[in-house]
């Protein structure tokens, strides 16, 4: 399994119309199935008047946890392509909910299939994606004299989190696994010595670049 995959950064909706069929696609960011299955409530109820609130999710980050529903269309048709969308794009720790309100032209079993599926798939392509990457997390400490120096190597190599301001400055960032050590050379040359910087942990961390 590769360490990083790709999730959407915030709440977003996508509609099209497929023959008369309204299908409006939801993705929500998440951090378990719970949490989806919570957000899945959420939305039925904001389009309780639907045909169909479909769903598919994958929760963890290791892409084991998966579900997903045909909320009545017929089996196979709804959830089950949507969640192969989400895994061919190596999309994790993100929900999709397809409403459907039904048009009055059937589309057949096929023709639910490529609906569903290509309403997540364009749904994402409109959406903020970022891909999520291993990562340790640091907090520098710095003179005012040295912060744009620092910042400028920082945003380089990394991805700056917040930046408090007191007597002297702490940045903290996330970089990727393994390219820790040159921004800490970096940061050390730039500061000459002067920078204290702290590993605060590590996890997995969505960049935009």
């Amino acid at each position: 399994m590769s360490d990083g995959y790709f999730c959407v950064k915030g709440r977003s909706e996508y509609e099209i119309v497929i023959n008369r069929s309204r299908f409006i696609t939801t993705l929500v960011p998440i951090d378990s199935a719970d949490e989806a299955f919570d957000e899945i409530k959420k939305i039925s109820k904001k389009y309780s008047d639907a045909t169909h609130n479909c769903y598919a999710f994958v929760s963890n980050r290791e892409n084991t946890e998966q579900r997903f529903s045909d909320d009545g269309e017929p089996q196979g048709t709804a959830g089950m392509p949507m969640l192969e969308v989400l895994k061919k794009r190596n999309v994790r720790m993100t929900l999709a909910v397809v409403t459907r309100y039904f048009g009055g032209i059937k589309l057949g079993a096929g023709g639910l299939v490529s609906a569903y599926s290509r309403s997540v798939s364009e749904a994402l392509d409109n959406a903020e994606v970022v891909r999520c990457d291993r990562a340790r997390f640091y907090e520098v400490v710095c003179d005012y004299s040295d912060l744009k120096r620092l910042a400028d190597e920082v945003a380089k190599r990394a991805e700056i989190t917040a930046t408090e301001y007191g007597d002297k400055v702490t940045l903290s960032f996330a970089v990727t696994l393994g390219k820790e050590k040159e921004l800490i050379e970096k940061l050390t040359d730039a500061s000459s010595g002067k920078a204290v910087i702290t590993n605060t942990g590590e996890g997995f961390f969505g960049f935009d670049k």
